[in-house]
């Protein structure tokens, strides 16, 4: 009876400890990467920018990051710190990219916008079918969707909550942001942000596509914007990512630094 009851004990324990790992992995994920050097395709840079950077201080996940560099001199809508772009196959309707984000100090946040992630919508529909999420300055440096769609449409959106991101720099903050396409024609497309797993920005009622229009997201870019109204920098300044995630589902801060697959499960 003792033997049968121990290995029933047993039986539990694992089964329990089988359900618990299987929480662990929250997101469906596309791609991660760490960023200790540039992968190839389906990634793709300009020329010279971003950079592989060793001698930061790491992120939580450890090791090298990606940097981005605003140069001296940067005005209006200049790309002049680069793009990593991913190209997603079978353009998914319903997007989160989270990566450990950091921003140098001193910095100066353009006035009108501070783009840092891109999702592009694929197929054809006018010559700007993206979503850029970025900064802006103002009494507070909060992160706004800014939705483009045909030759000049833009359209900002109002923050849930205000994040400082003055406050934080030089320091290590886990940014997830969420793109969902909305039905065709329809005011039902969602666009969310996360900083270390608190909502800041959340907004359902998006219009992406018009009637007869059925593109997903074709790709993904960090990106290197600063513009939209004049201003110039004085100096060089920089951003780092690291520990890229591109997921179907909530990805959520990383424990430990980070992300567990749905395939690869942590050791017990």
């Amino acid at each position: 009876m003792t033997t049968k009851l121990l290995n029933c004990s047993r039986f539990l324990l694992l089964a329990l400890g089988f359900l618990t790992l299987t929480n662990i992995a929250r997101a469906t994920i596309i791609t991660t990467v760490e960023w200790e050097s540039k992968p190839g395709a389906p990634w793709s840079y300009t020329s010279g920018r971003p950079n592989i950077d060793c001698a930061i201080p790491p992120s939580p996940s450890g090791g090298c990051a990606l940097r981005f560099e605003y140069p001296a001199g940067t005005y209006t809508t200049s790309f002049g710190g680069g793009r990593a772009e991913y190209a997603i196959s079978g353009q998914p309707m319903d997007l989160y990219i989270g990566a450990w984000m950091r921003y140098s100090s001193p910095f100066q946040f353009h006035p009108v916008g501070q783009k840092v992630n891109f999702f592009i919508l694929g197929g054809g529909g006018g010559s700007c079918r993206n979503v850029a999420f970025g900064f802006g300055g103002g009494p507070y440096y909060t992160a706004t969707p800014q939705i483009c769609w045909g030759g000049g449409t833009y359209v900002n959106y109002a923050n849930k909550s205000a994040w400082d991101a003055t406050a934080h720099l030089n320091e290590w903050h886990w940014y997830e942001m969420r793109i969902k396409v909305n039905t065709p024609g329809g005011a039902d497309g969602i666009a969310e942000m996360w900083i270390d797993d608190v909502l800041h920005l959340q907004h359902f009622n998006v219009r992406f596509r018009d009637v007869g229009d059925t593109a997903g997201i074709g790709s993904m870019q960090h990106t290197a914007e600063f513009g939209g109204g004049g201003s110039v920098l004085n100096q060089n300044q920089y951003w780092w990512v690291d520990h890229t995630v591109l997921s179907t589902s909530f990805i959520g801060k990383p424990t430990g630094g980070v992300i567990a697959s749905d395939t690869q499960l942590p050791s017990v």
